[in-house]
């Protein structure tokens, strides 16, 4: 039997801190072909976002907060699909661009950003799992997994020269401040001197307590993110010795990082973080859940860019002057409720902004759902807690939360609400399924087999 005991409140709001203004404005939105974005680079008035599916995604910034966009492009033609060539990452200097992929390092002739031009993969990457990248003048670093870190000299940049290897076990991240490189190599920072490129020496590591995604410099400090333990700052005056500062623990899964203005943002999944160190503690100065998956992030000036599952978006740094409201969350998914009986769920709504967040209206679309105690308007820094019940039928129920308010950059905003949904829902017994092992071991797995046990799904398509 189940049961499922609702609390009932009619206002709860909490004032929080002073410092409530997050400093995100919206400016443009788009909805590319592409998806599964991965990462995002800047290079003078082109911003390039890099995915795994329908191609790679060119845009002209050069009135940062518009998002014009240029073209879709693909390594292997055919926008990305069929040929098997999946872009991953991507960094750019002048009039190349270089991205690692499923079938190697790319060089790409971006002189023309509405008309890129492969040059082709790099010899002898064809066969190696590469992911993030970086270069420095002539030097161009790839990481490669248990392969380590390939060193090229792209003096000539359309056909990098292979130099030599920096051994690691599990290379993920790159970052060069010459004449030291920097390797994110599971929850190891490596340190080595390539000075002389034929010969680099590794100097030491430092150990972060979690896996590193990502590693930036600015400004004489070390950012390194480390998925759910938020983001590590280190003094790295003395290059070969960084000095760990603070760490700040973002909301979500620190991913990747863009630096700016004596500034980090942070792609944290659910949102865009901006951190800043004033001399005692790395906090956040900045923040908006998008409502998407914020996988990758790139800066120009004030202007941030969130590159998400399957969109960009555009955000102004800068104090807010009106109101502006944040969610805790886009979906309200419910678990499995038998028919006729309820369920409760809620959701945050701050106002981050300077001036009282007005509510022009706020309803449900599906009237399974029942607003306990609708929106009001908030003071700037207050939040409410909206609760939300569902009365379950035997009808598949699948609806919104629409709140329409002051807020100049998104008047509109939409939480997701689901309940009974077809499929497998949250609390219901899992279905028992038997599959043959494809690789790590033979024979078959079957569910049934492993009652009492935490099982993990994960679930890829290859197209």
């Amino acid at each position: 039997m189940f049961h499922k005991v609702l609390f009932y409140v009619t206002v709860v709001i909490y004032s929080l801190s002073t410092g409530y203004s997050l400093n995100l404005t919206l400016t443009d939105y788009h909805d590319p072909a592409a998806n599964h974005i991965l990462d995002a680079e800047v290079v003078d008035d082109v911003l390039i976002v890099s995915a795994m599916i329908q191609g790679i995604e060119f845009y002209d910034i050069s009135n940062p907060g518009t998002l014009h966009h240029l073209t879709n492009f693909s390594l292997s033609g055919g926008g990305g699909m069929g040929g098997g060539n999946k872009s991953n990452c991507v960094r750019a200097t002048g009039n190349y661009a270089y991205f690692t992929s499923s079938n190697g390092l790319y060089v790409v002739n971006i002189s023309n950003p509405s008309n890129p031009q492969n040059l082709g993969s790099v010899s002898g990457t064809n066969n190696l799992i590469l992911e993030n990248l970086d270069l420095y003048e002539n030097t161009l670093a790839v990481c490669a997994h248990a392969d380590g870190v390939l060193l090229y000299d792209i003096s000539n940049p359309q056909n990098p020269s292979y130099i030599s290897t920096i051994n690691a076990s599990n290379a993920w991240t790159v970052v060069i401040s010459d004449p030291y490189i920097y390797i994110g190599d599971n929850n190891e920072i490596l340190i080595a001197n390539i000075s002389n490129l034929h010969n680099p020496s590794e100097i030491g590591s430092i150990e972060t307590g979690n896996a590193i995604k990502d590693l930036a410099i600015y400004n004489g400090f070390l950012y390194a993110a480390l998925g759910t333990d938020g983001v590590n700052i280190y003094d790295i005056t003395s290059l070969q010795n960084p000095q760990y500062l603070d760490n700040f623990n973002t909301n979500t899964l620190a991913n990747r990082l863009a630096p700016f203005d004596n500034k980090v943002a942070v792609s944290d999944w659910d949102d865009v973080e901006v951190l800043e160190w004033n001399e005692q503690s790395l906090n956040q100065v900045g923040y908006k859940n998008t409502g998407y998956r914020t996988m990758a992030i790139a800066a120009k000036d004030n202007f941030i860019y969130s590159a998400e599952w399957a969109s960009v978006q555009a955000f102004e740094f800068g104090e807010i002057s009106g109101s502006d409201i944040d969610l805790s969350t886009w979906e309200l998914n419910y678990p499995y409720v038998d028919d006729g009986t309820s369920y409760s769920l809620s959701l945050d709504i701050i106002n981050n902004g300077n001036e009282i967040l007005t509510t022009v209206d706020n309803y449900t679309t599906n009237s399974a759902f029942t607003v306990v105690n609708p929106l009001i308007s908030l003071e700037p820094g207050e939040m409410q807690i909206v609760e939300i019940i569902y009365s379950a039928s035997n009808a598949n129920a699948s609806g919104s939360y629409r709140i329409y308010s002051n807020d100049y950059d998104e008047p509109e905003i939409i939480c997701q609400t689901n309940g009974n949904i077809d499929g497998a829902n949250v609390g219901e017994p899992a279905p028992d399924f038997e599959l043959n092992y494809i690789a790590n071991g033979s024979g078959s797995f079957k569910l049934s087999d492993h009652l009492g046990e935490i099982i993990v799904l994960a679930f890829f398509s290859p197209n």
